[in-house]
């Protein structure tokens, strides 16, 4: 292997047509240019730069051949090319699209011992969560500085993250059936990732909820002139309510149905009069005070009563809110809520999310963190760049239309 990664090995020639060349030079040869975007993107809004003055490297200078900010953003963007795995490294290492965007010229990329050292010694610990917490805030404020400055709507979100060995703090869940983790995400509605905390797999949906959209409140409150909260019933606590009461905030958030919302909704159970539309379902929507035993006072519920063909007791769905808005708008905006979910899908099933396959704890966490700056750098992409688009186009399109196209470097 030469220094800049090709091969020594000559060019063949087949015997039937001399004229064609099969060259196994691959350092010249580039599968994945769209590296190059990424640095433009981390480049352009300074987002992976500033961690070098956040990390300490306690290495040796005269032995070190990758500085810290150039490991970090090998790894992150190959998270964002689709190459979760570290083991990916010892093969990408050598692809000069992604040696130019390091800044390595003909020197090849970090291996893969260097990059799984770096998530358990250097990004595994508190000072490097923090970094990379940080990094992701910078990315998250160049998608928010170009948005609509009048409002503001954060979704709160868990999942399972399933773990197949003996990893720190992986634990059995009874909701999901498994040995897992369970992450916790917020996004905004336009799909910009605020936050991912790793958490172990036993603690419940909404737990550390507030000390974890605390700085993300704080932070936006001043730049946004309404500030929305959305969750399902999982988050269904006083504490939530009174927390956004407190910071000038609006929440929406889906409430378990009980006795006592159905004796408040009792009198609207007969089914609405007149044709039914051409989708068959009639809908009916209601408002009411209610206090449950653990709030300290009275607030505003929305109740959606869906019939369905030939359905004599309708489908509810309760929800919790202070907002002052009709009571069908109130309806619609928590019904939004639901493309949290596609987006914590598209980090799963596209970014694999969910390969937190370190033993250490934090060291998964570093991982999920570096998955959600690889997911909000794609995203700048698909936000700024895919113009005159009819639909949204999703991170796995990015991915092989921008990222995975062939070049060659001369």
């Amino acid at each position: 292997m030469l220094g800049d990664g090709g091969s020594q090995k000559e060019a063949l020639r087949p015997n039937f047509d001399r004229s064609i060349m099969i060259d196994f030079r691959g350092a010249k040869i580039s599968s994945n240019s769209g590296f190059l975007l990424l640095r433009e993107m981390d480049e352009r809004f300074d987002i992976i730069g500033p961690m070098s003055g956040c990390l300490e490297d306690r290495r040796s200078p005269v032995h070190t051949r990758h500085s810290l900010v150039q490991m970090i953003r090998q790894r992150v963007y190959q998270i964002a090319a689709g190459y979760e795995d570290c083991n990916d490294a010892d093969h990408l290492r050598i692809d000069p699209a992604l040696r130019l965007a390091l800044g390595k010229g003909h020197k090849m990329g970090a291996s893969q011992s260097m990059l799984s050292r770096l998530e358990n010694e250097v990004l595994g610990n508190e000072t490097g969560l923090k970094a990379l917490d940080a990094a992701l805030r910078r990315s998250t404020d160049a998608l928010l500085k170009k948005k609509d400055r009048r409002r503001l709507i954060i979704d709160v979100d868990s999942t399972e993250d399933p773990a197949h060995g003996s990893q720190e703090r992986v634990a059995y869940n009874g909701h999901f059936g498994l040995s897992c983790f369970h992450p916790l995400f917020a996004f905004t509605s336009g799909g910009a990732c605020l936050g991912a905390k790793l958490r172990p797999g036993n603690v419940h949906s909404a737990d550390g909820t507030l000390p974890f959209i605390h700085p993300i409140v704080e932070r936006y409150r001043s730049w946004f002139g309404l500030l929305w909260l959305r969750g399902d019933a999982a988050f269904a606590s006083p504490d939530i309510y009174e927390y956004c009461e407190g910071k000038r905030g609006t929440y929406f958030v889906q409430l378990r149905a009980n006795a006592k919302l159905y004796e408040e909704v009792s009198p609207h159970m007969a089914r609405p009069v007149g044709r039914p539309p051409r989708s068959g379902r009639q809908v009916k929507v209601v408002d009411f005070h209610y206090q449950a035993k653990s709030w300290t006072r009275p607030r505003r519920v929305v109740c959606k009563m869906e019939w369905g063909p030939n359905q004599l007791i309708p489908d509810m769905n309760f929800i919790v809110t202070n907002s002052r808005l009709y009571r069908t708008k109130v309806v619609k905006v928590y019904n939004g809520r639901g493309d949290v979910e596609n987006r914590i899908k598209e980090g799963k099933n596209t970014l694999r999310w969910d390969k937190t396959s370190c033993h250490r704890f934090g060291a998964n966490c570093a991982r999920l963190k570096m998955g959600a700056l690889a997911y909000n750098l794609l995203h700048m992409l698909r936000r700024f760049y895919v113009m005159g688009e009819g639909v949204r186009r999703s991170i796995e399109w990015l991915i092989k239309r921008l990222i995975k196209v062939g070049a060659r470097v001369s």
